[in-house]
């Protein structure tokens, strides 16, 4: 039986559906909702795997998961490779590209949302499967949280596919997308980080200095990765003026290991989880961190130059090689490297303007309104 929406509603039900993860498809789905819901839609944020698979197999894909990324991150790297190669209905993926179908169909049924959008391919591919065969009709888009055209992500048949550059969006439509269909929104991010910042106002909010250069050094991933350890470590040895601000998420132990190396340096604020980075972030000169594609987006958002290392193999690699083809910012490979365009960065302020520059060309502060007006514009409301 064909389950289409329901007939049109005085305010719209969009449904947003996300994945665990890593915190950067949430990130992007509540920046979404936001918009969504400035536009005057009801929305509702679901984490597909959590609401609509058994328990027992997101707790194993999720150890799975950081495991690998821990241990083993070349393997991830190949696991993506491999991926990009057989594409998303291959048998090789063993059924992977639609599962939590049945479940999501339920929903669907039962509450009837006006449109859907997802933030992860895999609830992208189980609801263009249920669409394939029939079982419903409600429209439905894809947000891409990666600054590449992923085959895993190419589903057909969605309505809207948003992709955060033009050149991302011409790795769609050579898929086969019908050109009309990819929007090349931007990446979601948070309403904060389209407002110009006042760098001096924010600086004396937060107790910096008004005349060094302020380094943000983050690593997304929760701090798991040893990444802000060790630009931390790269900037105690230079030998000149700065303000470091570490941020170490919600993990104790880092934060008390930085501030016992790097605590009596007063060059240097370790913090623990920041709920306003686009204020912190505004404050900086320079963002160093690996290349999740939201912290990526949020200082593309600003302006802000980057200094990208310890990137994961695949989409974050991937992610690495757009920005740095693009102007806007440095890749370190090494430890060597890391201190070498640090030193870079903090004695040529030219050298951050050229970065910052490329920065600013590629801001798109306002994704998740195009991406809201966008949806909702199918369903009449535009």
């Amino acid at each position: 039986m064909n389950h289409g929406a329901p007939g049109r509603r005085a305010v719209p039900r969009i449904l947003i559906l996300s994945a665990p993860y890593g915190a950067g498809h949430l990130r992007a789905a509540e920046a979404l909702a936001q918009a969504l819901a400035d536009e005057g839609a009801r929305v509702e944020i679901l984490d597909h795997f959590v609401r609509f698979l058994p328990p027992a197999f997101v707790r194993a894909s999720l150890a799975v998961f950081w495991g690998v990324l821990r241990c083993a991150p070349r393997l991830w790297g190949l696991a993506y490779e491999f991926s990009a190669r057989i594409g998303p209905r291959s048998p090789a993926m063993a059924g992977m590209d639609r599962i939590g179908a049945p479940g999501l169909l339920r929903y669907l049924e039962r509450e009837r949302p006006d449109a859907v959008v997802h933030l992860h391919p895999t609830p992208a591919g189980a609801m263009a499967w249920l669409r394939a065969r029939g079982a419903t009709a409600v429209p439905h888009g894809i947000v891409f949280t990666d600054f590449v055209a992923h085959p895993q992500w190419i589903h057909a048949g969605l309505e809207r596919y948003f992709v955060p550059t033009e050149g991302v969006r011409a790795g769609v439509v050579a898929h086969g997308i019908p050109p009309d269909r990819v929007v090349a929104s931007g990446l979601p991010v948070d309403a904060s980080f389209a407002l110009p910042p006042d760098r001096s106002a924010l600086r004396a909010a937060l107790g910096l200095p008004p005349d060094v250069p302020v380094v943000l050094v983050t690593g997304g991933m929760g701090g798991l990765l040893h990444g802000v350890a060790e630009a931390c470590g790269a900037l105690a040895e230079l030998d000149r003026s700065f303000a470091a601000i570490a941020v170490c998420g919600d993990h104790g132990w880092l934060q008390a290991r930085l501030r016992a190396r790097h605590g009596r340096d007063p060059r240097f604020r370790v913090l623990g989880r920041v709920r306003d980075m686009a204020r912190v972030m505004g404050a900086a000169d320079l963002v160093v961190s690996k290349a999740g594609a939201m912290t990526c987006a949020e200082a593309l958002a600003l302006g802000r130059p980057l200094l990208l290392h310890r990137s994961l193999p695949g989409q974050e690699q991937a992610n690495e090689a757009f920005l740095v083809a693009a102007g806007a910012a440095l890749r370190a490979r090494s430890g060597r490297e890391l201190r070498r365009h640090l030193d870079a960065l903090l004695g040529e302020p030219a050298l951050r303007t050229a970065l910052a520059v490329a920065a600013r060309g590629l801001r798109r502060p306002d994704a998740g309104r195009t991406v809201a007006k966008e949806m909702l514009a199918l369903l009449g409301r535009g």
